[in-house]
């Protein structure tokens, strides 16, 4: 089972501060997408921090100005926090933190410029796996169109 908000609370009792906030509870739900699981995956991959994807989406969550904000990326404390979201979302996939790199110049991120990579530990608890496949699409009927 994919890992929820709760599970970062509870495997991060230093985090309850967060447990009403909605801006982390946003980045959660946006980086657990699964889309963003296999971009964040991809990007450990390739030796990159698996934050860089999502760095400057993470800063504009707590830059809406339509919004109040309880805290702000203005603090390490925080910025450590989504980190530890990447880990708690990747771990059931059976990746772990690796190394700590600087964000590439690139992605524009003013708030963050390190992040973590991660690699696969063979050894950790899986619970989930992200399955890629080549198939070929049948067409299951042949559409004609007509003209008058």
């Amino acid at each position: 089972m994919k890992a929820t908000y709760n599970d970062f609370i509870n495997q991060n009792p230093n985090c309850r501060k967060f447990e009403n906030d909605l801006d982390m509870q946003r980045i959660f739900d946006l980086l657990s997408e699964d889309c963003s699981i296999i971009r964040m995956i991809d990007a450990s991959e390739a030796g990159k921090p698996a934050l860089g994807p999502f760095a400057v989406t993470v800063e504009d969550i707590f830059t809406d100005l339509s919004r109040i904000h309880v805290n702000s990326l203005n603090d390490n404390f925080t910025k450590q926090a989504v980190g530890l979201i990447i880990k708690t979302i990747l771990e059931p996939f059976g990746y772990i933190p690796w190394k700590q790199k600087d964000l590439p110049k690139d992605k524009n991120a003013t708030k963050f410029r390190s992040a973590s990579t991660y690699r696969f530990n063979e050894n950790a608890p899986i619970s989930m796996e992200i399955v890629r496949q080549v198939q070929e699409i049948v067409p299951s009927t042949v559409r004609r169109q007509y003209h008058d």
